[in-house]
């Protein structure tokens, strides 16, 4: 332990150097040595994996950038440890000294004077506090931390690394003891939780036959048939799916700690003026609004990499026939870390659908369909689905009852109730429903455009069905219902909340987040997004603030320092008092559990047959199309 901790703490220093502790430290070292050893093997096995059979020196690049700050760390560390152990053979003072020296002071000053940040919480780590062991009990207390936190060397105030996280995941590994504890305690309790399925069965049966009024079409698909398609459907791109969040969100966790490090302080200042220093010249020439100069980088990458490692596969499969390597390595990059490739191209599509005009002038025109006829495909994007269902379906009823995604006439309270509503989205985003609908209005120009775009993402799914249905169902029909599901949660969650003295307010209809952890091009302001589509994402958080009144007046619905993903996890563990903590008061009247009290209550409102406004008619028809004021 450093001398700072010591003289701060000289009872802990004193247990540090007691055989209990220094055992423990010799344990803790050897599991250090064998994790590390495993994290080099497993970047190994990843560049094998890649290489298989003439990998393409793409691929092994990209393995070795997403692995390669781990393995370093894993293998540096390795080899120190097995240095420590060979001389420790000489060493005749026993496993004590042994211990002491096998342990990383390091890594005992990060956990000492930053207060365990390598272990806090996500939360903690975007906030930038910084935990110091507990609550400060008294002025005293607090100076003495502050003189300890004064003590400690420049070099021992760090990051915790990627390697550092590995290590925290580790110790929150169970002992055996404690698994052998878990075991008899599980096998004890599972013949009740066997006995208690029956009755689940039973009262889930009920609740899905008890009548309910279900806009059109949704009153010919029986809530039991609704149920079974959404868990079949979920079922099936849930292996791969879980696969891709298993590894890619803890890559993005490990790499975001690698480039936060003072050796990477180059790259993580230097490289996005880089790309600036390009797009930005290239946005002046290009594009009508230069200010969306940020969008080419993401487009050259989405556009040749992805379609690249598509043909990729296909030529493998051609070759080979169905692998499970390739097959991991095509979706696992496809999405890229933490989904970001992923979000990224939907949020492009989005856009894209916006920008009737398209994005780009001149000669290069050309390029103005890019997302929905090149990228967005490869995500199971539907030509022209954003184009035309989105803005002429989603943008005129903002989810009420005729939008054909509503969820308004489903209790959100309820965590069943999500699966009621895949199914829906799915309808949409195959563009099935949005037909319908339009052919019901008779916008004969806009059936057109759809069936087109419909016409050519299905035509290339019959061609690779007779090809090879294998590869068609797991390269090109597993990203349209992976699309499905994944953003039917989001816009499951971004309407769920409706005022019932109010039930027409777009800032509560709508969720804002503030602070975001995943704000790509401020889709965060969805309030902005749907009261003033036109206004250009630069300019959101000005509309914002321009509003923040309004905001206020209505308690709108604000979340802070969270992302979507966050919210709906604790949505469907009917996490409230999480929710109630990030939701913003602008005016800072409302006590936590009124908070809580006024999500519950938004969330169980439920809208019938006369439409949120109560002006509704008939499906689809003018008069209840709903257009705010800009």
């Amino acid at each position: 332990m450093p001398a700072a901790a010591s003289m701060a703490n000289p009872a802990a220093a004193a247990a540090s150097n007691s055989p209990g502790a220094a055992a423990t430290k010799q344990d803790r070292a050897i599991a250090g040595l064998f994790s590390g050893l495993a994290v080099g093997g497993v970047a190994l096995f990843a560049i094998g994996g890649a290489s298989e059979h003439k990998g393409t020196i793409s691929l092994l690049a990209v393995a070795l950038l997403t692995v390669g700050p781990v393995a370093y760390g894993g293998l540096v560390f390795s080899m120190n440890q097995v240095a420590a152990l060979l001389s420790s053979v000489k060493d005749p003072k026993g496993p004590a000294a042994v211990a002491a020296g096998l342990a990383d002071p390091s890594r005992s000053s990060v956990a000492t004077h930053a207060g365990g940040s390598a272990g806090a919480s996500g939360e903690a780590r975007a906030s930038g506090t910084v935990s110091t062991g507990g609550p400060v009990a008294g002025e005293g207390k607090a100076k003495a931390t502050e003189k300890a936190m004064a003590a400690v060397p420049a070099e021992d105030k760090r990051e915790p690394t990627a390697y550092d996280l590995i290590m925290d995941v580790f110790d929150s590994i169970p002992s055996f003891a404690r698994i052998q504890q878990r075991v008899p305690e599980l096998i004890h309790a599972t013949p009740g939780a066997l006995g208690q399925i029956p009755g689940g069965c039973r009262s889930l049966w009920q609740w899905l036959n008890e009548p309910h009024w279900r806009p059109f079409p949704w009153r010919y698909l029986p809530n039991p048939v609704a149920f079974v398609w959404s868990v079949i459907e979920i079922f099936f791109i849930a292996p791969i799916l879980g696969l891709e969040i298993l590894i890619t969100v803890p890559t993005m966790e490990l790499v975001k700690a690698e480039l936060r490090q003072e050796r990477f302080a180059w790259l993580r200042n230097g490289w996005p003026e880089l790309v600036r220093s390009v797009s930005r010249p290239l946005g002046r020439l290009m594009m009508r609004d230069p200010r969306n100069h940020s969008y080419l980088p993401w487009w050259f990458l989405l556009g040749t990499f992805v379609p690249a490692l598509f043909f990729w596969a296909l030529r493998r499969h051609a070759a080979y026939g169905l692998e499970f390597s390739t097959l991991c390595i095509y979706h696992l990059l496809r999405v890229g870390p933490r989904l970001q490739l992923f979000a990224h191209a939907h949020v492009l599509t989005h856009k894209e659908g916006h920008a009737h005009k398209g994005f780009f002038k001149g000669i290069f025109s050309v390029l103005n369909c890019v997302s929905e006829w090149w990228i967005g495909p490869f995500y199971g994007v539907v030509p022209w689905s954003y184009y035309i269902a989105h803005m002429k379906i989603h943008h005129r009823w903002h989810n009420d009852v005729d939008d054909v995604h509503t969820n308004l006439d489903l209790d959100r309270t309820n965590p069943l109730s999500f699966f009621l509503y895949v199914p829906r989205f799915t309808l949409y985003w195959t563009g099935l429903s949005p037909l319908a609908l339009l052919v019901k209005r008779q916008e004969w120009s806009l059936v057109g455009k759809l069936v087109y775009g419909m016409a050519a993402y299905y035509g290339v799914a019959l061609v690779l069905l007779f090809w090879d249905p294998v590869f068609c169902f797991v390269y090109w029909l597993f990203p349209h219902m992976e699309g499905a599901v994944l953003l039917s949660a989001i816009s499951y969650l971004w309407h769920a909340f409706v005022e019932e003295s109010d039930p027409g307010n777009q800032y509560v209809n709508s969720v804002t987040i503030l602070d975001g952890r995943d704000n790509i091009w401020n889709e965060d302001y969805h309030v902005v997004h749907h009261h003033h589509p036109n206004a250009h994402w630069t300019d959101a958080p000005a509309h914002f603030e321009q509003h923040r009144d309004q905001y206020a007046k209505v308690k709108a619905t604000i979340f802070q320092n969270t992302e979507e993903g966050q919210l709906l996890q604790w949505l469907f563990e009917q996490n409230w008092d999480m929710m109630a903590k990030h939701f913003v008061d602008l005016d800072d009247e409302l006590t936590h559990e009124e908070k809580k009290s006024l999500i519950i209550r938004r969330l169980s409102v439920v809208v019938g047959e006369a439409g949120r406004d109560g002006k509704r008619k008939e499906w689809g028809a003018s008069s209840s199309i709903r257009d705010f004021e800009s």
